[in-house]
């Protein structure tokens, strides 16, 4: 497998580096979300008004007291944070794979992982609790630390190829 994996013109610094950058984007857009008043213009968790597309029908839009805008940021936060976690455990993964013998980068992208349900629950505690200011803080603190533990993995991966 290891060979298999070391024919891909990609190195694992750059999904690392993907990873990480995801990441602070979801965070950037979770703050975006907040700034706008949009945080509970996805009424449940974890779909967006009883589905997971909810520009597929425009009447929940047209009778939604938030903006498009509103709901579309908080819709777009959800969907990709939920791809950054994919990329968190495909992350993870690569490190056991390509850097066994780093246990920095192993254990720093283990860390991200194990952090992971946490911030979920956490994201959907925020939605239904009514953004709680101990849930929504807790997110942001525990997204703080999944990306600490992302930066640490990219840096050393990096430094060390």
């Amino acid at each position: 497998m290891r060979t298999t994996i070391s024919r891909i013109p990609v190195e694992y610094r750059h999904i690392a580096g993907f990873t990480l950058l995801v990441t602070y984007i979801v965070m950037l857009l979770g703050a975006y979300t907040s700034a706008i008043g949009a945080g509970l213009s996805c009424p449940d968790w974890p779909t967006c008004y009883g589905t997971w597309v909810p520009f597929l029908q425009p009447e929940i839009i047209a009778n939604s007291p938030y903006s498009a805008l509103q709901i579309f940021a908080e819709w777009a936060h959800r969907g990709l944070a939920m791809t950054a976690g994919v990329l968190i455990v495909g992350t993870t993964f690569g490190a056991w794979v390509t850097h066994r013998n780093t246990p920095i980068v192993k254990w720093s992208a283990t860390a991200a992982l194990a952090l992971l349900p946490l911030q979920v629950i956490l994201g959907g505690l925020t939605v239904t609790e009514d953004l709680q200011p101990i849930i929504v803080t807790t997110h942001l603190g525990v997204a703080i630390l999944i990306l600490l533990c992302l930066l640490t993995t990219f840096l050393v991966a990096y430094l060390r190829r």
